[in-house]
C-alpha cells in the first residue's frame, strides 16, 4: 500500500511548498487489530473524561477544607480558648462556613440561590442554641456596616449610563412607582392588622419593598441575549431594581435616623430632605474623582482604583452612621460607582467586566453566607408567632399584588409576555432585606430604654425572614423557568423592533458585561 506523506519546506520569502512523497509500507497492517485499540482507547478516553471532570472539583474542596483547618489551627494556637470546637469566636465561624457549604449543596442540586440554605442555616444555629447573634451585637454591626458598601457597590458597577440617560422614564418609573406603591400599601396593612406605628409601618416598608436584583440577573442576563425584540433586558431589571434599591437604603435611613437620633426636630426634617441629594452629590463627586486618581500612568493603578472608590465607600458609611446621617452613603456608593465606572469604561476598561468588578464579585461571594446565616440567628421560633406569620402571608400577597399591578400599568405599552417577564423579575426579596432587618434590633438594645418598642422590631424581622423565604424561590424559578417562552418574539416583532447596528452592537456588550455573575 502506497500513502502520500507531505513534507514542507519554507522558502525565505515566507511561502510554503508542499512536495509529496511516494512511501512503500508494508500491507499486514491488522485493521481487526486497529479497531479493537480504538474500541479500548475510546473506553479509557470516556474514563478518563470523566475522572477529569471529577477530579479539579474534588481537589478544589480540599484545597478550601485544607486552608480553612489550617486557619482555623493558626487562630486557635494565636487566641487560645475563644477559637477551640466550643468556644464562642468559633461557633462565629462555623456558623459562616456550614453556611456556605450548605448553599453550594443546595445549589448543585436544585439550582436555588444559595443564601436560602445560609439563611435557614442561620435559623436553625438559633433554635438548637448553638449560636445567637444577640450576643455579639457589636461584630454584627461592624459587619452590617460593610454589606451594603460591597453589595451597591457591586450592583452599581454594572451601570450603563449611557442606557439610563437614554431611556429615563422607564427606569425611574419601573423603578420608583411600584416601590411607592408597596411601601405605602404596607404601612397601611401593618398599622391596620398588627397595630404598627405609622414611622414603623413606613419603616418596615422601605426595607420589605425592595427587589433583589443579584438573584435573577444571570437568568435575565441569559433569557435577555436570546430574545429577539428591542429591549436591553439586563440593562432595564438592573437599573429600574437599582433606583428600587437606592430608595429602600435612603428611605430606611432617613426614617430610622428620624427615629433614633436624638436631636432637634428642625435638623431631623433637614436630614430628611437631604439625604438623597447630599449622597447623590457626593457619589458623584468622588466617582469624578476616580478619574483622575490614580493616574492612568501609575503601576499600580489597578489596585489604587479599587481602593479609591471601596474604601471610600466604606468610610462614608461608617462616618455618616455616627453622625446620625444614615442611608446617604449607601445612595453615595451607587452614585460613586456608576459614575467611576463611567470614566473607567472611557479608559479601556468594559463596564463590568473589568478587575474593580471582580474584586466586588467575589467580595459579596464571601460574605453573602454571613449576611443571611447571621440574620437568621435573631429569628426566634416559638408557638406565638403562628399569628404573626399568618398575617404575614396575607400583607405579602397584598404587596405583591399591588407591586405586580403597578408594573403592568406602567409597562403598558410593552407585550403582555413582556410584563409578565418584568413581574416575575419583580418578586424576590432577599439582600437589602437580610442586610437590614436586625437593625432595629441592634438600635434599641443599644439604646435600652425603648423596650416596649422592642416587639415591633422582632415582628419587623418576622415578616422580613417569611417574605425572603417564599419570595426568592418563586421568584427566582419563575424567571428562569419562562423567561424563554416570555421573551420569544414573532417574526413581524423582529422586523419591527430591529436595531441599527451600532445599537446593537452597543446593546450585545451591555448584556454581555454582566456574564460574570453567572460564573459566581
Amino acid at each position: 500500500m502506497n500513502q502520500n506523506i507531505d513534507t514542507v519546506s519554507a522558502l525565505n520569502t515566507g511561502v510554503y511548498i508542499i512536495h509529496q512523497k511516494e512511501v512503500k509500507t508494508p500491507y499486514s497492517t491488522s485493521v481487526d487489530a486497529n479497531i479493537d485499540k480504538v474500541t479500548k482507547g475510546n473506553d479509557s478516553v470516556k474514563k478518563k473524561s470523566w475522572q477529569d471532570e471529577s477530579a479539579p472539583t474534588f481537589i478544589h474542596y480540599f484545597t478550601l477544607v485544607t486552608l480553612g483547618l489550617l486557619s482555623w489551627g493558626i487562630l486557635w494556637c494565636a487566641f487560645g480558648e475563644g477559637w477551640r470546637w466550643d468556644g464562642q469566636w468559633f461557633r462565629i465561624a462555623a456558623v459562616a462556613v456550614i453556611a456556605w457549604g450548605s448553599g453550594q449543596i443546595l445549589e448543585s442540586l436544585t439550582t436555588l440561590p444559595p443564601l436560602l440554605a445560609a439563611l435557614l442555616t442561620g435559623i436553625l444555629a438559633r433554635h438548637f442554641g448553638f449560636l445567637d447573634m444577640r450576643h455579639h451585637t457589636h461584630i454584627d454591626a461592624f459587619l452590617r456596616r460593610i454589606y451594603p458598601v460591597i453589595i451597591l457597590g457591586k450592583g452599581s458597577l454594572g451601570w450603563d449610563i449611557s442606557y439610563m440617560k437614554a431611556n429615563w422614564r422607564r427606569v425611574v418609573t419601573l423603578g420608583a412607582l411600584p416601590w411607592c406603591m408597596e411601601v405605602t400599601t404596607l404601612a397601611i396593612c401593618a398599622h391596620m392588622l398588627l397595630g404598627f406605628p405609622w414611622l414603623w409601618g413606613f419603616l418596615l416598608g422601605s426595607i420589605y419593598s425592595s427587589v433583589s436584583c443579584p438573584v435573577i440577573m444571570p437568568a435575565v442576563n441569559k433569557h435577555g441575549k436570546n430574545s429577539n425584540g428591542k429591549q436591553n433586558w439586563p440593562q432595564l431589571i438592573c437599573t429600574a431594581g437599582g433606583l428600587d434599591t437606592a430608595l429602600s437604603v435612603g428611605v430606611y435611613g432617613i426614617i430610622n435616623s428620624f427615629m433614633f437620633y436624638e436631636t432637634t426636630d428642625l435638623y431631623r426634617y433637614i436630614k430628611a430632605a437631604l439625604t438623597l441629594f447630599v449622597g447623590s452629590a457626593l457619589g458623584v463627586i468622588w466617582g469624578s474623582l476616580a478619574k483622575y486618581l490614580p493616574n492612568s500612568r501609575d503601576t499600580y493603578v489597578t489596585e489604587l482604583r479599587i481602593l479609591f472608590v471601596l474604601v471610600g465607600g466604606l468610610f462614608a458609611n461608617f462616618f455618616t452612621t455616627m453622625v446620625g446621617w444614615g442611608g446617604t452613603a449607601g445612595v453615595a456608593v451607587l452614585a460613586c460607582n456608576s459614575t467611576a465606572a463611567k470614566h473607567w469604561a472611557s479608559k479601556g476598561w468594559k463596564l463590568n467586566q473589568n478587575p474593580a468588578s471582580k474584586v466586588y464579585r467575589v467580595l459579596w461571594s464571601s460574605l453573602e453566607p454571613l449576611v443571611f446565616a447571621y440574620t437568621g440567628t435573631f429569628f426566634v421560633m416559638h408557638h406565638s408567632i403562628s399569628d404573626t406569620m399568618l398575617i404575614g402571608l396575607g400583607i405579602l400577597l397584598i404587596c405583591l399584588t399591588v407591586r405586580l399591578f403597578v408594573i403592568m400599568m406602567v409597562c403598558w405599552d410593552l407585550q403582555l409576555k413582556e410584563r409578565i417577564f418584568i413581574c416575575c423579575t419583580a418578586i424576590p426579596k432577599s439582600i437589602v432585606e437580610a442586610v437590614l432587618a436586625p437593625m432595629a434590633i441592634h438600635t434599641l438594645m443599644a439604646l435600652g430604654n425603648r423596650e416596649d418598642e422592642m416587639i415591633y422590631a422582632e415582628q419587623f424581622l418576622r415578616l422580613i425572614v417569611q417574605a425572603i423565604l417564599i419570595t426568592t424561590p418563586i421568584g427566582f424559578l419563575l424567571t428562569n423557568s419562562l423567561g424563554p417562552m416570555l421573551l420569544q418574539t414573532n417574526q413581524k416583532d423582529c422586523e419591527k423592533y430591529a436595531e441599527p447596528k451600532s445599537m446593537h452592537r452597543k446593546s450585545v456588550e451591555s448584556q454581555r458585561s454582566i456574564d460574570e455573575d453567572i460564573r459566581l
